[in-house]
């Protein structure tokens, strides 16, 4: 994302330089404005019949020191009220493809002067279900969130409510698709993975770094990998949530639920973070779609008679019109950039992008997968490539 396309997005570009408050924190000024009026819900549901725990010891992927460039990190502690704040402060934040830095003179933080610095990755993603018994838990605290249902003010007592009736009726349904696939999610097994892959792909380039993975609604959940952050005295920290475009409901919500732990946390309101809100556009990501496509167009008997299907996890209309949430937008910027990357390799197949996963009454953003499907059909379409474009590691949220 260049930092024109930020403006409006990003709430500390309403104008450059525009005067810090007390109340600011650094995530608040990382996220878009449309986010930073709720609050997060953290509220947890266990498995059932479990009481067991993951450990957090099993969120790190690599101890190793950090002694890194300090390119993209922001270099002042949270400016939310902690003992070095200095207030008033006129600031230019800098943000070029969705990544959040400020000055390094803002504010000097306790721990700049550590004898050895340590980078920390943080990844975040949505987690899922390891088991049957944990599927309806993990619903709850996922329609608990204020971010995936929304209610009006005077009805948010009946958010958790609201929650637990909607996990109970949807469960069965749910439990039936991860049977299917052996009984659980492969979400966490496949993070982890990412995040070695990326430790060694620091380590390539001489950066060493400690690669903790965060969940927003099941194990291993944000909270234990901020506590194993803290233990390793992690001195930078990077936030990579694992969506590529924002969204409200995705990236918003687990940067919030950071928030309220950076800014309760002496240690934390001190340490040092950048957040990468979106990175849909990097090349990387883009040629490794049309790499993918390009792959499984190969698998088809008559290639070039394959219609591409994006097929896209929805969010309410109000979330685009009301709140400014970019996902919308991003999506489609998203898709064009993938197929301008397939025709200059010479594929010219026909596509279309649809959303689904919609719940209750409300508008969900249109069209509606399973209408376009059929809609397909009736246009003799026989030969379809299905595209899950919004995740990058696999959810039934999102496939």
């Amino acid at each position: 994302m260049e930092a024109a396309s930020l403006s409006g997005v990003l709430s500390y570009n309403k104008r450059s330089g525009a005067s810090l408050r007390n109340d600011d924190d650094r995530f608040s000024r990382s996220i878009p404005r449309c986010s930073r009026r709720y609050i997060a819900s953290v509220s947890r549901e266990s498995s059932e019949g479990s009481n067991d725990k993951p450990s957090s010891k099993a969120l790190i992927i690599s101890s190793c020191d950090s002694n890194t460039q300090n390119h993209g990190l922001l270099k002042g502690p949270n400016l939310s009220g902690g003992p070095n704040q200095k207030r008033n402060l006129n600031v230019q934040a800098n943000c070029v493809v969705g990544v959040c830095t400020f000055p390094e003179n803002v504010v000097e933080s306790h721990y700049v002067h550590a004898a050895e610095e340590k980078l920390g990755v943080l990844l975040l993603n949505l987690g899922g279900p390891e088991t049957i018994n944990d599927v309806q838990p993990f619903l709850y605290n996922l329609f608990a969130d204020p971010d995936i249902i929304r209610l009006p003010r005077l009805f948010k007592f009946l958010q958790r409510p609201l929650a637990k009736l909607i996990s109970v009726l949807r469960a069965p349904k749910s439990k039936e698709g991860y049977a299917a696939i052996g009984g659980g999610s492969p979400l966490r097994k496949i993070t982890v993975e990412q995040a070695a892959a990326l430790r060694m792909a620091l380590e390539a380039k001489n950066v060493r770094a400690n690669v903790y993975v965060g969940m927003r609604y099941w194990y291993p959940f944000t909270e234990e990998a901020i506590e194993q952050i803290k233990q390793d005295r992690i001195t930078k920290l990077v936030v990579l949530p694992l969506y590529p475009q924002f969204s409200i409901s995705t990236t918003g919500s687990s940067i919030r639920v950071l928030q309220g732990m950076f800014r309760e946390d002496a240690y934390l309101s001190t340490l040092p973070v950048s957040v990468i809100l979106s990175w849909y556009q990097r090349q990387g990501y883009i040629r490794s779609m049309a790499d993918l496509i390009e792959k499984e167009l190969g698998r088809f008997a008559k290639p070039e008679e394959v219609m591409i299907f994006f097929s896209a996890h929805g969010v309410p209309v109000s979330y685009v019109k009301d709140a400014g949430d970019p996902y919308k937008d991003q999506m489609e910027e998203c898709i064009d950039l993938i197929m301008q990357e397939l025709k200059a390799r010479g594929v010219g197949n026909g596509h279309t992008l649809a959303y689904q996963s919609r719940v209750g009454p409300v508008q969900w953003l249109k069209p509606y997968t399973d209408e376009v499907l059929v809609e397909i059909g009736q246009k003799g379409v026989k030969s379809l490539l299905a595209i899950p474009i919004r995740c990058t590691t696999h959810t039934f949220s999102c496939s």
